[in-house]
């Protein structure tokens, strides 16, 4: 190894072929339980993105960026280059060494630390930085080898490779998480361009990037209570706010994990949102063969995939050492410990390993949940599963699953009577259970958690199939079609009726959109639309019908219904406002209806019966949410000077004003043409702000100043010298005409509109795209102006009101597809250009 750290040289020797080495794991490092507040460091070599991703993390984790190559040159007057020609490698490592150490003291918590400038570490910089991993989160990030070269433009291609085969597995022993930094060399931009805005700002294709980071540091920054309900101690990076998030996964009931090899994943062709529809866990099967480099970097990038594509949880599993005789017990662990790096909410262990290696993979965890896993062919009755799973519930296993070969269509009754004598027990964990193979078809459909399926699109034909069982004996014979087809057939789940009711619901494209995930998923469901100028009398009419699911509810009776609810999210208590309107068949022991944090309110899903009482729930605000965190640049991102301008004052007007709260933004600005209902509206928030109780509902507050709203009279109006120009503008009036009432043409002064770093825009109406506003937007402002509309809005309020309804996740790609392919403008004319564009569009989106 070289004495100095400077690129690689093209005057070196000659390309060597890549050199497969087993990686050294450290056991020092696997500690993964911090302070709140820890300082995060960000190892890896230069390009591999960690600048701009400790730059996007700072705001949303309220840290300081520290970077250690700008710490050199303020302690040294000099650059890490400079000083080491000067005065020689090594005296330039132990520079480094000290520096890297006094910054780590100073900046223990509250910060991301940025290692930049270095190659590999040295024998004393490895040190402290395995010292410091042992209470604090040590990030190694990855990024593609072409990327990287493409990044320094310095070196030739096997002198990086030879670098990155020497430095990875040091970062790697110094570090105790790793990410992979995934190229976005498409415009990630998803739908949120019109087909009328004809630049994309180049920020958006980063944004899956973002997404995915946040998501990664939310599960290493959060813990898990022994009701499995996340809680994070900082403030919150990625919420979780639809509505299946506030639920664990492992206690709902009648869950699917789809079962998908690493090798599949590898395979650069494959559409994971697809695998997933339907499904509510990723179980990523990984054969524990030796962990190479190449191994390795395979299983980091299949699980970033797999993390940016989906929002359903990770399940890791690497098959259990016994099941070939090429596998070893090392092998196995090495993976194991791996796989923890990478944050999985899930992990399996093999119960058949000692309970104190099971005691030190549990140690190590961090905020992974860990399934005690075992294959054996003991009979159910057998003493030997209930002592497995006692000893798995003592070591701290969060779940258990038991598989079994079946051989007979009666092991299927014998699984049954275990079942129920673990569901007996006055303490117990969740239990998967089920035998496998095809005899053990009908046990894994009734089988109440993550029932393991297999993806259509894996299953090529009979051959390819039984690869997939040699290799692994626990392979499901299920798809989640068919899977969830039983539960109907048996009579476990009713087909429901779902509804949108409104003034202007004949218009509404929730149907098509709404229908289209029942069919992906296999749910006999069906939504229709009521259009109505009555709400009182429709909405009796439908609780009558013991099949009644649940209604959207759209304008003009957002506000108005709030009353009919018997009970409410808290979301929605505070917007007062409602749009989803779900029975509730079961109440609890005291008379009272459940809330969406209970999980009795999602186990009734998809059951008839008479309606009991009904809950109000408000998705409105969570669309608008996701449309304002997709389109911001970095410029952009929500500050404390932060504001934000809400046209409008009825139902949207107030989902908009709660999305900016959740956000953080503190400075709102509201223009409507009637001033008393804007009064009406601020006169609600600042109430509703000024409430001790409203940290729960808003966890900027805790540190911060309270929001400060501010109304506009007129269009001439000059915008508040003491506030920002703003950056988030969501407009929430009519945009068609209705009746005789002419529709508005709206357009915003010029005087509103000074935003030197630009912002973005929503429109809000689907059915008019070609809005005065968005012409103006194009026609008036810098391309930093993002558009956004209607279309983008309608499937991300309809991903949680589906989750509402249905108690499953959403087929987010195919609801999306859905609203584009059945658009139609106010003349009933399609446009065909724009919908191939932003479907195309969708293949680069976040999910």
């Amino acid at each position: 190894m070289r004495e100095d750290d400077s690129p690689p040289s093209s005057a070196r020797s000659s390309p060597r072929s890549r050199v497969v080495t087993p990686i050294a794991l450290s056991s020092t490092t696997d500690r993964r339980i911090f302070d709140s507040r820890a300082s995060i460091v960000l190892v890896g070599i230069p390009g591999a993105g960690k600048s701009t991703l400790s730059l996007m993390a700072a705001a949303a984790c309220q840290r300081r960026v520290v970077d250690i190559e700008n710490l050199f040159q303020q302690a040294t007057g000099r650059s890490m280059t400079q000083y080491q020609k000067q005065f020689g490698g090594s005296n330039r490592n132990l520079r480094h060494a000290e520096v890297l150490h006094n910054a780590l003291q100073t900046f223990e918590t509250g910060a991301i630390i940025v290692c930049n400038g270095v190659y590999r570490l040295d024998a004393k910089s490895q040190a402290v930085l395995h010292e410091f991993a042992k209470t604090h989160p040590v990030i190694h990030v990855l990024r593609e080898s072409d990327s990287v070269y493409q990044y320094l433009d310095t070196a030739e291609k096997s002198k990086l490779q030879h670098v990155l085969e020497v430095s990875t597995p040091i970062f790697r022993r110094c570090s105790n998480y790793e990410f992979y930094n995934l190229d976005e060399t498409r415009a990630a931009h998803h739908s949120v361009i019109p087909a009328y805005q004809p630049v994309v700002p180049a920020f958006l294709t980063l944004k899956r990037a973002e997404r995915t980071f946040f998501k990664y540091l939310s599960l290493i920054l959060s813990n898990h209570n022994t009701h499995g309900k996340i809680q994070n101690a900082v403030p919150p990076i990625e919420p979780g706010h639809f509505p299946l998030s506030y639920l664990a996964t492992e206690r709902r009931s009648y869950t699917c994990a789809v079962q998908v090899l690493l090798s599949d994943i590898v395979l650069e062709e494959i559409d994971i949102e697809e695998l997933e529809f339907g499904c509510d866990a990723f179980e990523l099967v990984v054969e524990p063969e030796q962990l190479t480099l190449d191994r390795a970097e395979d299983i980091t990038k299949s699980i970033f995939k797999v993390r940016r594509s989906t929002v359903i949880p990770i399940i890791y599993h690497v098959i259990p050492a016994s099941t070939a005789v090429e596998y070893t017990k090392a092998s196995y662990l090495a993976c194991m410990r791996h796989g923890l790096r990478m944050a999985p909410e899930f992990a399996t262990i093999d119960l058949t390993l000692d309970e104190e290696v099971i005691m030190a993979m549990i140690s190590s965890r961090g905020s992974t949940k860990i399934i005690g896993h075992l294959h054996s062919s003991r009979d159910w009755s057998h003493p030997f599963w209930i002592e497995r799973y006692n000893m798995a519930m003592e070591l701290g296993c969060s779940v258990v699953r038991f598989t079994r070969p079946a051989k007979f269509m009666d092991d299927n009754a014998a699984i049954q009577s275990f079942r129920n004598t673990i569901f007996a027990k006055p303490r117990r964990i969740p239990l998967i259970c089920y035998n496998t193979g095809r005899a053990g078809r009908r046990s894994a459909c009734f089988n109440q958690v993550l029932t393991p399926v297999i993806p259509e699109a894996l299953i090529k034909d009979d051959a390819a199939f039984e690869k997939r069982v040699q290799r692994n004996p626990e392979t499901s014979w299920l798809t989640v079609q068919e899977a969830t087809h039983i539960l109907y057939a048996s009579f476990t789940y009713d087909p429901m009726e779902f509804y949108i009711l409104g003034a202007s619901a004949g218009y509404s494209l929730s149907p098509a959109m709404h229908n289209a995930a029942y069919r992906t998923c296999g749910m006999p469901h069906h939504f229709e639309r009521i259009q109505t100028e009555v709400l009182n009398e429709r909405l009796d009419e439908l609780l009558r019908k013991s099949n009644f699911g649940g209604t959207a509810i759209s304008q003009p009776f957002k506000i108005r219904a709030i009353s009919l609810a018997h009970s409410c999210s808290r979301h929605a208590r505070a917007i007062g406002a409602i749009n989803t309107l779900i029975p509730v068949r079961h109440l609890n022991e005291d008379g009272t209806v459940p809330d969406a944090d209970d999980i009795e309110l999602f186990q009734e899903r998809n059951q008839a019966g008479p309606v009991k009482a009904l809950y109000g729930d408000n998705t409105d605000w969570i669309g608008i949410r996701s449309c304002i965190r997709r389109s911001l640049s970095p410029a952009n991102a929500v500050r404390p000077n932060t504001c934000g301008l809400v046209v409008g004052a009825g139902g949207m007007a107030r989902a908009a004003v709660y999305a900016f709260l959740q956000l953080g933004v503190k400075d709102i600005v509201i223009f409507n043409r009637t001033y008393d209902n804007a009064e009406k509206l601020v006169a609600h928030f600042t109430r509703l702000t000024s409430d001790p109780s409203a940290a729960k509902l808003f966890p900027s507050f805790v540190q911060a100043s309270q929001p400060h709203f501010h109304i506009l009279r007129t269009r001439e109006d000059p915008w508040p010298e003491k506030l920002r120009a703003p950056t988030i503008i969501v407009s929430c009036i009519p945009v068609d005409s209705s009746g005789e009432t002419p529709s508005p043409q709206f357009t915003l002064p010029i005087q509103w509109m000074q935003s030197p770093t630009g912002g973005v825009v929503i429109e809000l109406a689907y059915r008019t795209l070609n809005t005065p506003l968005m012409r103006q937007i194009r026609e008036e402002s810098s391309a930093s102006w993002v558009c956004m509309d209607g279309l983008d809005l309608l499937p991300e309020q309809g991903f949680a009101q589906f989750e509402l309804f249905t108690g499953r996740r959403a087929p987010r790609k195919i609801m999306r597809g859905e609203v584009l392919r059945c658009w139609t403008d106010e003349r009933g004319r399609s446009n065909p250009e724009m919908v191939r564009t932003r479907l195309e569009a969708m293949e680069g989106q976040e999910p």
